[in-house]
């Protein structure tokens, strides 16, 4: 049996496993997707651990998609430049890491046909999801993203980061007047995750009409997207995100086409049936 790893801090909440060993049953590989929680202090040992047999790849989450990179051999051209990494790649014994978040995103906003190109978007939080869905935005078109964040350097880094690429992108930080005209909101912090559902990272009012996307996925229905519904906002979920990114990391782990619809059917199913 191959088995592959999710890396992050906490992970218990992650629905993962359902849509990957769904589609790995589906397509007739005995591989097994395995939880594994991992404190910032044990990553480059638990890194390590996918150097032996049996393990094929991994995903990293929450709080590590920037921290990992340190303990890998080499990046993508994608993954060094939105500078953060979801799904690791074993090739010749090397660790390889990429980002299929970007690719989940756009994904997932091309399904809700939302306009990208000259979309004037705000993302709350600055790590890894965040980068993936600023990278998304800004090459596709975006005409303005700005950041908004706690801690203001990180949001500059990111910042900085995206201009370094898409120099003719308007950017800002932490910027009041941006959200009063923004097209697209983004949650793409860890607030209002389960077991946490009553919080949320939007301290101000949605403007009328927006497109409010949490990245959050579990619950279903965020405090986020309920008070964006309720501010005549429209709502997207981040289900779509998950099983695109997961269904374009199951690509390159096994070289087949995922089964999108049955990940897709696997998730639902799970949050439908009460366990979300």
């Amino acid at each position: 049996m191959k088995r592959i790893f999710l890396i992050g801090d906490p992970v218990g909440h992650s629905l993962s496993p359902v849509m990957q060993n769904a589609a790995f049953r589906a397509c007739g590989l005995d591989w097994q997707y395995e939880l594994l929680e991992t404190p910032r202090a044990q990553l480059g040992e638990t890194v390590s651990r996918l150097r032996t047999n049996g393990f094929v790849s991994a995903n990293v989450t929450i709080p590590h998609k920037e921290a990992v990179i340190e303990f890998l051999d080499d990046l993508t051209d994608h993954a060094r430049q939105v500078g953060a990494v979801n799904t690791i790649i074993k090739r010749d014994d090397k660790l390889i890491g990429e980002n299929t978040d970007v690719y989940g995103f756009t994904q997932a906003l091309r399904e809700a046909s939302v306009e990208l190109r000259g979309a004037r978007a705000v993302i709350l939080g600055a790590g890894g999801a965040a980068r993936a869905a600023a990278f998304a935005l800004a090459e596709h078109g975006a005409a303005r993203i700005a950041i908004m964040n706690r801690t203001e350097s990180r949001a500059v880094k990111l910042v900085d980061d995206l201009c370094a690429h898409f120099p003719n992108l308007a950017v800002a930080v932490n910027s009041i007047a941006a959200l009063a005209t923004a097209d697209l909101v983004v949650n793409a912090t860890s607030v209002g995750m389960s077991p946490h559902e009553n919080a949320s990272p939007m301290r101000w009012a949605f403007p009328p009409g927006v497109v409010a996307i949490d990245l959050v996925y579990r619950p279903l229905h965020t405090r986020f997207l309920r008070e964006a519904e309720r501010a005549g906002a429209r709502p997207i979920g981040g289900v779509s995100m998950l099983v695109h990114q997961g269904a374009a990391a199951f690509k390159l782990w096994t070289g087949q086409d995922a089964p999108v619809e049955l990940m897709l059917d696997a998730t639902m199913k799970t949050l439908r049936n009460g366990h979300a």
